[in-house]
């Protein structure tokens, strides 16, 4: 499978061209924005969503040859089978357009196109709140009430491709307007219809003679919304806890029909239900208690979405990974508990190294690959760097955290042959990751410094050791070691895949590896306090994935 894929996430205000890879998530490489000013009909807009396509292929380095597919997460009403945007209110001018047979025509590459909010359901359903479930509801509680709906492993789109227009659901005979209906979910509970009813309220309120205390504080009845009116609940304020009280129980009443109807494991609620779970869920889960089978209840967990601001970037690449059958969690196995225990507890205790998140989990997947296929690790740094690469070997090659017992049978057999020279070697020995120093070997270097060029040292040795499928991991406080940028080139050369470990800029190690994890820092003593953690944790992360079962040490 190639290694990219593209998104087109389209709105009435704004458009986003997307560009990932997939491994063991989805990690978004760059991304273009613009206004969609949808007030120009479709020809404008198309275009230049087409242009920024290609001007992100061309920034990269890349062509459509080198994409697997392209995802459009788009407003309905739309056709997701044939790919046609039907009419959507947001994007006046859209009748009746087929998507993906022109981008089709035009990319070469399989496009799939998805309703947004079933492109976001698939997001947390795989990578979020929702992972693991078979069935899952998720709402977005955003300026309207949107849903997908994932039932038994898939995700239902109904005949007409409506499956989850949950906003619709009349939840009282009148009330606030939502999805073109008079007291309707969306009306209710959405963010919008929050806002209306909070406008509605107070001015109620002031006709009443008694304003709320927003109001006496300075607010106008234009800026009542559910932000506003959550800071006055949390202070303690009645109004605004009444409020959010009312909001709670009709939401609670629309996820009692659903719960009654679809029998979810979750329901997974996006945008103000992740802001404001704690003034919603009492009085949401009181009328989930009144409402709905008490057996359906026994199952369900309602739970904030958890996939943060990237949810909408990462809904058009996921349409595209549905469309093609791709987990990408899957695509590796990562998420064995210990490994993200390590992971995360770097960041924990090295607050500056956040930014490396990336970096880091791209690092350990290139070495779980390696190690998966029977490969090897080459490491190789200067002076300090030098120090590390050693100090890795040690980690790699025998236990770290963990024993690591042979299994029984091979134990067996080198206790046999073992047994007359030391009782116990089987049980003492420990199972390796292979890795090896090449700033050691001191025939080898010192013949190498004398007949050929000092530079050439570690290359040697690369070259020597090195097969496809291996990985070089290059120590450069400065990214700029002339040696080890010769060893890595070499090794690139030979097919294996180069990780490099820096400071400052990152050096030539950034151009020529195919991970650079770049400490925060130019001082040399500080990047090389940075990389310690840092390799700590990709030998503790290797660790627990291929001997988590064993004792600690």
């Amino acid at each position: 499978m190639k290694r990219y894929w593209m998104g087109l996430d389209i709105g009435g205000t704004k458009c986003a061209v997307l560009l990932a890879t997939v491994d063991g998530g989805i990690h978004l490489k760059d991304k273009l924005r613009f206004a969609t000013c949808s007030e120009r009909g479709f020809e404008p807009v198309y275009a230049q969503l087409t242009a920024a396509m290609e001007e992100i292929l061309q920034k990269n380095g890349l062509s459509y040859a080198d994409v697997n597919a392209i995802g459009v997460s788009c407003g309905g009403p739309l056709d997701s089978r044939r790919g046609v945007v039907l009419c959507p209110p947001n994007l006046p001018g859209w009748v009746n357009i087929p998507l993906k047979a022109l981008l089709e025509e035009r990319c070469g590459v399989p496009v799939y196109l998805q309703n947004d909010a079933n492109a976001c359901a698939l997001v947390e359903w795989k990578l979020g709140a929702g992972r693991g479930c078979s069935d899952m509801i998720f709402l977005t509680m955003g300026t309207g009430m949107g849903g997908g709906v994932i039932a038994e492993g898939r995700l239902l789109r109904g005949c007409t491709d409506m499956g989850g227009e949950i906003g619709h659901l009349r939840l009282a005979e009148d009330g606030p307007v939502g999805f073109g209906k008079a007291g309707s979910f969306e009306g209710f509970a959405s963010g919008g219809g929050m806002q209306r009813q909070a406008r509605a309220l107070t001015e109620e309120r002031i006709r009443e003679g008694r304003a709320p205390a927003w109001v006496r504080d300075g607010h106008t009845p234009e800026e009542a919304d559910a932000r506003l009116l959550a800071e006055y609940a949390r202070a303690g304020d009645a109004d605004a806890k009444a409020f959010f009280d009312h909001i709670g129980t009709m939401l609670g009443k629309g996820l009692a029909l659903l719960t009654d109807t679809l029998n979810p494991e979750k329901i997974v609620i996006g945008s103000v239900f992740v802001r404001c779970e704690d003034l919603l869920r009492p009085a949401m889960e009181a009328e989930l208690k009144r409402e709905a089978i008490p057996f359906s209840l026994e199952g369900l967990q309602v739970v904030p979405a958890q996939t943060g601001e990237a949810l909408g970037d990462l809904a058009s690449i996921m349409a595209a990974l549905y469309g093609c059958g791709v987990d990408p969690m899957e695509e590796t196995e990562e998420k064995a508990p210990g490994v993200l225990e390590h992971y995360e507890r770097l960041f924990r205790r090295y607050p500056a190294l956040e930014g490396l998140r990336e970096p880091v989990m791209e690092a350990y997947l290139l070495l779980h690959r390696c190690y998966a296929q029977g490969g090897k690790l080459l490491i190789v740094g200067n002076g300090g760097s030098c120090a590390d690469a050693g100090h890795m070997v040690g980690e790699l090659m025998k236990g770290f955290y963990l024993k690591r017992p042979f299994p029984e049978k091979q134990r067996a057999a080198i206790e046999a042959q073992t047994e007359a020279l030391l009782p116990g070697t089987a049980e003492k020995l420990q199972r390796a990751l292979p890795a090896i120093d090449l700033t050691q070997h001191g025939a080898l270097s010192t013949a190498v410094q004398n007949d050929l060029d000092p530079l050439l040292t570690a290359a040697q040795q690369a070259a020597g050791y090195g097969k496809p499928g291996d990985v070089i991991l290059g120590i450069s406080t400065s990214g700029n070691a002339k040696n080890v940028a010769l060893a890595i080139a070499t090794a690139k050369a030979l097919g294996l895949s180069a990780i490099g470990l820096t400071g400052g800029s990152g050096g030539q190690l950034k151009e020529l590896c195919d991970c650079t994890i770049i400490a925060p820092s130019s001082v040399t003593a500080d990047v090389q306090e940075y990389h310690l953690p840092i390799y700590h944790t990709l030998c503790a992360m290797l660790e627990a994935k291929f001997f988590g079962d064993g004792e600690k040490e």
